[in-house]
């Protein structure tokens, strides 16, 4: 019964639990997630959505719960601050794992939301994440990105001089296809595309889109091997 509960929330584990005897993979779940799941459970009728199970992990504070839309499975780790005031909101997933130590903040004042944030299912976000939501950032399903993960999607304008200006923001927003592999400490800027199945190296400043399938590195980035469609404008 502890396998097949364990296989509904999380069927992309399923072949890594049924080589473990039962007994360990309940003890591992029950120390991993008992407590996160009631933190799920109690927080759920305030948030906008939640399709039961999610889990919280402690010290975790969300602030504009209204705007949070959570599926089923998903995971937003310790001691991470979420701000969802924005247009859409924030949206994640089926089986969506933010891991421990996220920041995500929508807006800096309610007379310039943010547009919002959608994370595709299955998409894993490691440790550390700050996403900066100014424009609309999505991310696609079943990506794997590393921790200390950095996404800014606004940028200040600039006057004609180039001087910029300390109120006055530009949005464009990011985008990250289905199937991306990201590695550690990458940063993405605002306006880029990032196609899917693409692979970028830890480190990495993704200042320019990028067309499905590329393989990126470097500050700035740049693409190291063919790709499989055509560049991104």
């Amino acid at each position: 019964m502890i396998r097949s509960i364990i296989n509904r929330i999380r069927p992309d584990n399923r072949e890594r639990a049924e080589a473990l005897p039962s007994r360990v993979l309940a003890g591992w779940y029950l120390r991993k997630a008992a407590g996160s799941a009631l933190r799920g459970l109690l927080n759920a009728p305030l948030l906008g959505h939640a399709a039961l199970p999610v889990f919280i992990g402690r010290s975790t504070t969300i602030a504009y719960r209204r705007k949070i839309r959570l599926g089923r499975g998903s995971s937003i780790g310790a001691n991470s601050f979420i701000q969802a005031y924005s247009v859409r909101g924030v949206r994640l997933g089926e089986r969506v794992t933010i891991r421990e130590g996220a920041w995500i903040q929508c807006s800096s004042h309610p007379s310039h939301p943010g547009v919002g944030l959608d994370i595709g299912a299955g998409t894993y976000i490691g440790p550390n994440a700050t996403l900066g939501v100014g424009g609309l950032v999505r991310i696609g399903r079943d990506c794997q990105i590393g921790a200390n993960f950095t996404v800014v999607s606004e940028n200040h304008a600039t006057d004609e001089d180039g001087r910029p200006s300390r109120t006055e923001v530009t949005r464009v927003g990011v985008e990250i296809g289905e199937g991306a592999w990201i590695g550690h400490g990458v940063t993405v800027l605002d306006g880029v595309t990032i196609g899917h199945g693409s692979t970028v190296g830890a480190g990495a400043v993704v200042t320019r889109s990028f067309p499905p399938g590329s393989k990126i590195a470097g500050v700035p980035a740049r693409q190291l091997g063919a790709s499989s469609d055509q560049p991104v404008e």
